[in-house]
């Protein structure tokens, strides 16, 4: 089943649920209200699967406020296409992010990326002004998959930065108390949590209407969002003296924001092969050097160590040190690898 719900204010102040069928009910919620319509389609299902390993050492682009900052929203996807991209998705193992066996929300592909937007300030005062789409549902536990399907023109989840397609991971509610009285008086804030993420329709609702209570003025809402991977093109000369005849030196590869530039290099199968360069301090490679001749300010900064020993070559970079598409950049890159054999 797909399920929407638009939430709104009403003189009623009071849920409704009306079914294709006619059925409908209602239940009072106080500050907002829900306006529910069920729409008949193919069942749907939560279909877990394992995370995969990635083929690169990276796992979404992290961006770093500076001058080389791009705004992710250019970024975003429409709502039809991310219906399509997302999933449910659970680990073998922990990690720093997670635990095992949790489900998380997840794109069905590489060339797209689940975002955190954490803490968006939503007011309660005259609704919300969301409309919630089910994807997956119908388990006995709860879990599922509801995004945003719209928002209301200029209502506060729009206000908010809330954009259709995306998914409500978690709601929090900031609570003031005082204890005390004159100089003695002490104010305190505390939160309460609510998660969502991988949730079915009824549950997502709960976390919104029922979870905040009738004295909330406003919520935050933790969101997810899919968007699109940032890439850069990149092409790679390799030495005339290596090269056999009739083999093109030039190799024209497409990179992922976020990717190690040697590892990116190796997992496309560029051979780094130059036995008369020392080798790298960092990895001991004999071939990390490249000369980077286009596209220098889509790399990661220099490091102190690195810039020091590229005094007299400030177009050579340490591929195990240098990113890709750093901050989430776009554009073109051109290099030279295997850097001694080229005087050969």
């Amino acid at each position: 089943m797909k399920f929407q719900v638009l939430l709104f204010a009403a003189s009623a102040l009071s849920t409704q649920l009306e079914l294709v069928d006619s059925f409908s009910t209602s239940i009072g919620i106080g500050k907002v209200s829900f306006n529910a319509g069920i729409r008949s389609s193919s069942s749907s299902s939560l279909h877990m699967v394992g995370s995969a390993p990635s083929d690169s050492d990276f796992a979404k682009p992290r961006a770093t406020a500076d001058n080389q900052t791009v705004n992710a929203n250019v970024y975003n996807i429409k709502l039809d296409q991310a219906a399509q991209l997302w999933t449910a998705s659970v680990q073998e193992s922990n990690n720093a992010d997670r635990l095992a066996g949790v489900p998380f929300l997840d794109s069905k592909s590489k060339d797209y990326f689940v975002d955190d937007v954490p803490s968006l300030r939503v007011s309660r005062s005259g609704g919300m002004g969301i409309e919630l789409l089910e994807l997956a549902g119908g388990r006995d536990d709860g879990l599922g998959i509801t995004i945003v399907e719209a928002v209301t023109p200029g209502g506060n989840a729009e206000k908010a930065g809330i954009i259709p397609g995306d998914s409500i991971a978690a709601v929090t509610v900031m609570e003031s108390s005082s204890d005390g009285s004159g100089l003695k008086l002490v104010e305190e804030t505390n939160s309460r949590v609510k998660g969502c993420e991988c949730k079915d329709f009824d549950n997502t609702i709960d976390a919104l209407a029922n979870f905040p209570g009738d004295d909330a003025e406003e919520v935050y809402l933790d969101i997810k969002r899919i968007r699109r991977w940032p890439k850069v093109k990149v092409q790679v000369e390799y030495p005339p003296s290596q090269c056999a005849e009739g083999f093109n030196p030039v190799k024209q590869l497409e990179f992922f924001a976020g990717e190690n530039l040697k590892r990116a290099l190796q997992n496309r199968g560029i051979v780094l092969d130059d036995p008369g360069n020392p080798k790298c301090d960092f990895c001991g490679s004999n071939a990390c050097y490249v000369s980077v001749y286009k596209g220098q300010k889509l790399l990661n900064p220099i490091g102190k160590t690195e810039k020091k020993l590229m005094e007299k070559n400030p177009n050579v970079r340490l591929s195990c040190k240098s990113t890709v598409g750093y901050n989430m950049q776009e554009g073109d890159i051109k290099v030279r690898v295997n850097l001694s054999q080229w005087s050969n």
